[in-house]
Formats: structure tokens, sequence, C-alpha cells
């Protein structure tokens, strides 16, 4: 059985996809709901929703709400009429919704229940074993793809010391030959997503450069718009805060490890869970870091972002979310109740 109305809150960075995504699956499962699209992105969520109903999408079932989620977002959240909330977002608004919505107000007959992706700290750890040219293609291209602006995006490396010379130069060398530009035309990277991102971005690259060192870009790339060259932060240590924290941008911090197992103990070694990849050619070694690799969506030799609907269920460990594994069979049943009767012939 459906569940009732449910709050939609999809973030800016696809805002088309995860918006289709999170709606789609609450509506065909009988659901009604409010639609709030990040304030960066409100016209293609509008445009979605006018799709939806020129395909005959009766009147109601999603509504449109763009708005100020400071302003609105906490009203919806708690109101008693409200039954569940899909959102994907930052760590700290997850954190927040999924608190408001567990305090039960007058009015209410439910336990609201908060599907919610929520950011990650991805990795990925190589070994001596490895491809070092195919792993730092991945490296690259999971740190610096949509500028890091995703929850997936692998801003950590961890590298066995053994190679870590040599695998860290592949990566500055593959890095430099990144094109920046506006993203209307074929460049590699493009700007940040507003002001806002662009100065803590470059704030956390100010407290890298005191952190580990710095081996390519930490500055602007144009004057022109929000523009930061993709930057690479080596030596870096595995409690520090461009380790820790999500930076949301073309930042890449690399650490050195004395072994592989090390390495995957420094990549567990975040509150978030979300993506992870690891490089090597031992199989009795890719069976351990599966079984060890605490996150929801583990690659083996190959990037640590770019999941498949329908193919890789989607949804992280730990602060990294409710692991509600988007684009599975499953996920559909987080928004339907199950209800069983008997009769007596």
């Amino acid at each position: 059985m459906p569940l009732g109305v449910g709050f939609i809150v999809p973030p800016w960075n696809f805002p088309l996809a995860i918006c289709v995504g999170l709606t789609a699956s609450a509506v065909v499962t009988g659901n009604t709901t409010l639609v709030k699209p990040a304030s960066l992105t409100p016209v293609i969520a509008y445009k979605f929703v006018e799709l939806a109903e020129e395909a005959g999408l009766p009147s109601g079932v999603i509504n449109f709400i763009p708005g100020d989620s400071s302003v609105m977002g906490d009203f919806i959240t708690g109101h008693p009429l409200t039954r569940f909330i899909s959102f994907t977002g930052s760590k700290d608004v997850g954190l927040h919704i999924n608190e408001l919505a567990g305090k039960k107000v007058k009015g209410q007959k439910w336990i609201k229940r908060v599907n919610a992706e929520m950011g990650g700290k991805d990795g990925i750890v190589v070994d001596e074993t490895a491809d070092l040219d195919a792993a730092a293609e991945s490296i690259v291209s999971s740190a610096f793809s949509f500028q890091g602006q995703k929850c997936s995006a692998g801003s950590r490396a961890i590298i066995v010391e053994s190679i870590y010379d040599k695998l860290v130069e592949k990566v500055v060398q593959l890095t430099e030959k990144l094109s920046i530009g506006n993203g209307e035309e074929d460049y590699s990277v493009g700007p940040v997503i507003d002001e806002k991102a662009y100065n803590s971005i470059l704030k956390y690259i100010e407290i890298g450069k005191g952190e580990a060192t710095l081996l390519l870009g930490g500055n602007p790339g144009s004057n022109e718009g929000f523009y930061i060259n993709p930057t690479i932060l080596g030596d870096a240590d595995s409690n520090s805060r461009i380790m820790q924290e999500e930076i949301f941008g073309p930042v890449l911090a690399i650490a050195k490890a004395k072994d592989w197992e090390e390495a995957i103990e420094m990549y567990n070694n975040t509150d978030y869970g979300l993506t992870g990849g690891f490089f090597s050619s031992d199989n009795n070694r890719i069976e351990q870091a599966i079984e060890r690799m605490y996150c929801g969506n583990l690659y083996v030799n190959r990037n640590c972002t770019g999941a498949l609907v329908g193919i890789h269920p989607f949804g992280g460990f730990n602060l990294s979310g409710t692991d509600s594994k988007a684009g599975s069979y499953e996920y559909i049943k987080l928004f339907s109740q199950g209800k069983l009767y008997t009769q007596k012939i």
C-alpha cells in the first residue's frame, strides 16, 4: 500500500536525474508528492513536472513548490500530514531532516520515513600489483569529472608507498592535460556551481596547503567565472581535514600507506561510506577489500563514480545516508507498506 504524501528534496548537481528518480519512485507506488527542487536549479524540475502533467498524470499527484529551504523545508518536514521525506544533499541538512522527522507532532499518527543520501568522502585504494596507468586514469576521472561536484567523487587516493611516487607522477601528468572552460563547449573541467561553493572550495585549498604538499593547482582558473584549477595535495595525513571533510570541488588529497591493509584502514577512517575503489591484480586482496572496505558501492579496478541505474543500486553507509539503494527493486518498497490479510472460506 502507498504511504501518503511525500516531501521530495532533490539536489542541484543532478537536477533532472535525481529529481525524476525520487519523484517517480514515490508516484508509481501510489503516493502524492511535494517536489521542492534546489534553489539553484528550479527550472529543470519545473519542466519535468510540466512534462508529467502533459503525459496525463492527474493534477495534484506532483506538486511543484520551489522556494527557500530555510523558510519552507522545516515546515513541510515537520508537518503532521507528511508521511515520508526523500532527500539528496549535504550531511548537515540530511541529519537535520532526520532529527526533525523523528519528532512526533500533534495530529501525526505514523513514524515518518526518511530516505536520505548525504554525500561522501570517497576514495580509491591502489596496491603495488595494480595496473598503474588504469589506476591513474580512474583517480583523475573520479576526482575531477563534474568538477568534483558529485557525492561519489573520488576526493581521496590512498596509495601503497612502494608505488606512491610513480603513481602520483602519473596522476599529476594526466591532470595537467585537463582543459578548463565553459561547459557549453567540450572542456574537461567547467566552473563550480556558484560563488558560495567557489569561496568554500578555495578556503579548503588553503587549509590543504597547510596540511599537505601542494602538487598541482591550488588557485582560481579564470577571473571570468567560478573556475578553480584541479588541485592535488600529496602526503596528506589520514586524519587531516582534507582527508575527512567533503569539499565538493576539484580537490584531490593523496595519502601514503605502508601496505594494502593499512591503505584499507585509512580508507575506512572517515564518517562517510558511499563509494570506494580498489585497484589490485591479486584476487585474494580483492576479496578482502570487498569484505573490509566499508561503503555502499565498491568498484574494483575502475572509477568510483558512474553508477548505472538498475545495474549499480546506489546508496551509502554511515553518514552517507540511509543506504536506500536507489535504482534497485528493493528501493520501491521504501515508498510503500506491506499489508497481509487472511480470509476464512
